[in-house]
């Protein structure tokens, strides 16, 4: 028998309370310790080593993606969904399906990159060859640690999902990258910092996979797992696509910009796009938060508790957005020049990115709501409509208007992509993020 449904009422309220708390303070430390440690990194390593540090680097969350396959979605929704109905049969067969999905996945792009790194291995120094390996060997320990963090997300342990990466990284790479400038007497060279790299990313995957074998409830390791990979898979094969459009709409603006305007308006963008992100902070605190609870009261029916959710979680988005867009406004100039006179002028930029993000930030429920309520594959066909509009708008804008230009496209993709994911949860779930779930919606 598969017990009725834990998370209604109050304690939903407590559960969201309590997360949001929780995720909110360890993101925004994370932040604080994100760019502390990215400043660390820069000085003690040089320009020059930092450049190759970092682009090497940049390919992990693309091959991590492929990894994936999709399952870190499908374990949030899924997850939850089978916690609060206290089915530990499919829990357990759930997590056991997508971590050997993973791993295979982990093995076949390993293979992969081993044939491409062979074909090219003319094309490419000792050091630099060196550095690739081991950021490649991250990839691994990246993809399985997304995953924990999505079932930890399913079991509402967002605090235990949010540490190792938020909290415990920035100030590991902060120590031993210290500690190997004093010991060396020289800038950090950049095999020392991707191993130190590696090695803090290994402890972070095992540090984190002790906390999920703890918080999984009692009953799942006595529990026969059952499979309903037909069931996972209809929801994982699209989210792989949409996690990967996400991902190349994130950085089309700036790949765009450094190719066709220079890196020095590339380096200005991004460091404007970084602080813009703050606008959108509370989006992305919701989404780890309040993504299993709406999956959970989807699949058991709960509507008044959907419905009491989503109007708490709208408004209160909202009022964060209004607050940060505010701030980075009115201190924008200061911000910026935190990181270098030169990037003061980048101020006009600021106030379109912060533009855009914040309209991102107030629209963008509706891609989590149909993810999470079995409509990815509506989301995905969202986001390839976006991908097309942002592409050819953002090549002629940039030929225009340069890095502004890039802002703009930007602004207008969203509106696009996110206003028609709204209006097909409104046609779809009969629902409106400010409104009243009505009784008869279409569950």
């Amino acid at each position: 028998m598969i017990a009725k449904p834990r998370l209604t009422g109050d304690r939903s309220l407590f559960h969201l309370a309590r997360n949001t708390m929780g995720a909110f303070s360890i993101r925004a430390l994370g932040i604080g310790l994100s760019f502390m440690a990215q400043a660390v990194t820069a000085r003690l390593m040089g320009s020059e080593n930092y450049g190759l540090f970092v682009y090497a680097l940049a390919f992990t969350p693309v091959l991590s993606w492929l990894a994936q396959l999709g399952m870190v979605q499908t374990s949030i929704r899924y997850i939850s969904i089978y916690n609060s109905q206290k089915d530990w049969g499919a829990l357990r067969g759930l997590t056991t399906f997508a971590t050997r999905s993973t791993l295979a996945a982990c093995l076949a792009t390993g293979l992969v990159m081993t044939i491409i790194g062979w074909m090219l291995k003319n094309d490419m120094d000792d050091l630099h060859r060196s550095v690739f390996i081991l950021a490649l060997l991250h990839v691994p320990f990246l993809a399985l640690s997304e995953l924990r963090v999505g079932i930890l997300r399913g079991l509402l342990k967002v605090s235990f999902a949010e540490l190792p990466e938020n909290l415990l990284r920035p100030v590991l790479v902060i120590v031993l990258l210290t500690a190997a400038y004093f010991w060396l007497h020289e800038a950090v060279d950049p095999v020392t910092a991707m191993s130190i790299s590696l090695s803090v990313t290994m402890a972070n995957f095992l540090l984190g996979s002790a906390w999920l074998r703890q918080s999984l409830p009692e009953g799942v390791s006595d529990s026969l797992p059952t499979y309903r990979k037909k069931e996972w898979l209809n929801m994982a094969i699209p989210m792989f696509f949409l996690v990967g459009l996400q991902l190349l709409i994130s950085q089309l603006d700036i790949l765009l910009i450094g190719s066709l305007v220079g890196t020095g308006e590339a380096g200005s963008y991004a460091v404007a796009a970084r602080i813009a992100d703050f606008a959108s902070f509370g989006l992305v605190v919701a989404y780890g938060v309040t993504a299993p609870l709406f999956a959970a009261h989807w699949n058991n029916r709960s509507i008044p508790d959907f419905s009491r959710l989503l109007k708490i979680t709208s408004m209160g988005n909202a009022l964060f957005v209004l607050a940060a867009a505010s701030l980075i406004a009115a201190m924008g100039e200061n911000i910026l020049g935190v990181f270098g006179a030169s990037f003061v002028e980048a101020y006009h930029l600021l106030l379109i990115l912060v533009a855009g993000k914040s309209l991102h930030a107030l629209t963008g429920l509706g891609t989590i709501l149909l993810t999470m309520t079995g409509h990815q594959k509506e989301a995905t066909w969202l986001m390839g409509g976006g991908l097309a509009i942002q592409l050819p708008l953002t090549l002629y804008l940039i030929d225009e208007h340069g890095a502004m230009g890039a802002a703009i496209a930007s602004a207008i993709t969203i509106a696009c992509t996110n206003v028609s994911a709204l209006a097909t949860v409104k046609i779809r779930l009969k629902l409106s993020p400010f409104g009243r779930l009505p009784h008869n919606a279409n569950l």
